[in-house]
């Protein structure tokens, strides 16, 4: 289910004509570009060359919660990790160096948005189909414990999405709804007796993104 509906853009412009969900599919897919991640939960599976420090960066954020970590083909307690945004913390060890020798399974993304809190759903994405799932010696999709990533980033017991990238991607689609009927980014109208109007062109999102900076991936 998507973040933000046809409705939801409906709603915040007034327009109700249109392609109005492709103009939400493209701005979501315009954040998510920006942020280096996908927005929804889901289930990866990232394996990493170990570095013989304390801490690894995984491919998505927030990390909700650890399913499993194998190093060296062993399988090692996640209760052994702690988390935070898209770092792996190694408690009171470190990841030994090597190619490829750490794997870890885990949640990240974000809950439903903060228009539709009901439906919470796990999208596994196409995790299930992928060669890594099948790691060490035990099936990846059965695994306990479970370690929660902690609640710094968590809203009445849900991992909500900031509504700063909700707004985001209600602005760019906003902007994208506009340029579809051939005006760029209509900021003020003339009418003078050339019955003129002014244009400013926005095909630079960056002014819509840069609020949202604080949730880029940074990759290191």
């Amino acid at each position: 289910m998507p973040f933000i509906t046809a409705d939801n853009l409906k709603e915040y412009t007034g327009v109700h004509d249109g392609p109005i969900q492709s103009f939400v599919d493209a701005a979501t897919s315009i954040v998510q570009n920006y942020l280096g991640y996908e927005l929804g939960l889901r289930t990866y599976t990232t394996t990493r060359n170990g570095n013989g420090i304390d801490e690894l960066q995984l491919k998505a954020r927030p990390i909700k919660e650890i399913l499993r970590v194998v190093i060296n083909g062993t399988d090692v307690p996640v209760n052994r990790f702690e988390t935070s945004n898209e770092f792996v913390y190694y408690v009171k060890g470190t990841f030994p160096l090597g190619k490829r020798n750490v794997t870890v399974v885990y949640n990240a993304g974000f809950d439903a948005d903060i228009f539709a809190p009901e439906s919470d759903v796990l999208d596994g994405g196409d995790s299930a189909n992928d060669a890594d799932d099948f790691i060490g010696d035990a099936d990846a999709a059965f695994i306990s414990p479970i370690l929660d990533g902690g609640d710094a980033l968590l809203r009445d017991g849900r991992n909500a999405i900031p509504p700063e990238i909700v707004n985001a991607i209600l602005r760019i689609a906003a902007l994208l709804q506009t340029e579809s009927d051939g005006n760029i980014g209509i900021t003020g109208k003339s009418f003078s007796d050339s019955g003129s109007r002014s244009f400013v062109s926005f095909t630079n999102f960056d002014k819509y993104l840069q609020p949202i900076s604080a949730w880029k991936l940074v990759r290191i």
